[in-house]
């Protein structure tokens, strides 16, 4: 028994990598190109990582300077070899954690909330099961995206600026493929006021337009 949960457990974790390897990869494509990930006409998007996108530009340049340097100072052709092939490793995997910030921001759309971490994370939410948006400024400890109980919180910089709150709790799928459901969410938006405005508007118009069918009916 305990042997099939962990090949299990194994196989979900694997799953996860190549869903995220996968999504890294489309954010490279279009990062260059401007594009944003599952934005259609009318959506509103709302980045969250501006406070991050230096650091990683920073740690970006730090790499290339030390992959130079290693260059000119390691005289072995394996060692050479293998701290290259290291470096440019890891300077793929900051740009792409950078596109994937840039390019899978979440959105605000008539029907559903996106909420996006970069290339590991991806929940919608139906607008109609929004019952409450609020600004709330939170500071967390450790983790990214943490689900505990019925709760959700994708935390950027160890802090998260608006709660949602659900009237049912929606299906979570984890970075490395973890399942559960959330009722609450709590996360980080760039402008978190003008996210919950924007929100706020387009909830209004859905129970409107829900009330509106409810008359007509």
């Amino acid at each position: 028994m305990t042997h099939r949960w962990t090949r299990q457990a194994v196989l979900t974790a694997a799953g996860g990598l190549v869903r995220h390897q996968r999504r890294t990869i489309t954010s490279l494509l279009l990062w260059p190109t401007g594009g944003r990930h599952g934005v259609r006409e009318g959506d509103r998007v709302f980045g969250y990582l501006r406070g991050e996108v230096p650091v990683m530009l920073a740690m970006l340049f730090v790499l290339v300077l030390e992959g130079a340097a290693m260059a000119f100072l390691i005289p072995w052709p394996v060692v050479h070899l293998a701290v290259l092939v290291l470096h440019v490793c890891l300077v793929a995997q900051v740009l792409g954690s950078v596109a994937a910030g840039v390019t899978r921001p979440h959105v605000v759309s008539t029907g559903e909330l996106r909420v996006r971490y970069g290339a590991a994370f991806d929940l919608r939410i139906p607008l109609h099961l929004i019952t409450g948006v609020r600004l709330d400024r939170r500071v967390h400890d450790g983790g990214t995206v943490r689900l505990g109980g019925d709760r959700l919180e994708v935390v950027v910089s160890a802090r998260t600026s608006v709660t949602v709150e659900l009237s049912e709790p929606v299906p979570v799928i984890l970075p490395l493929g973890r399942t559960g459901t959330a009722s609450l969410v709590r996360l980080h938006a760039d402008g978190p006021g003008e996210f919950v405005r924007e929100l706020s508007a387009r909830l209004q118009a859905v129970r409107h337009d829900r009330a509106t069918a409810g008359d007509a009916g």
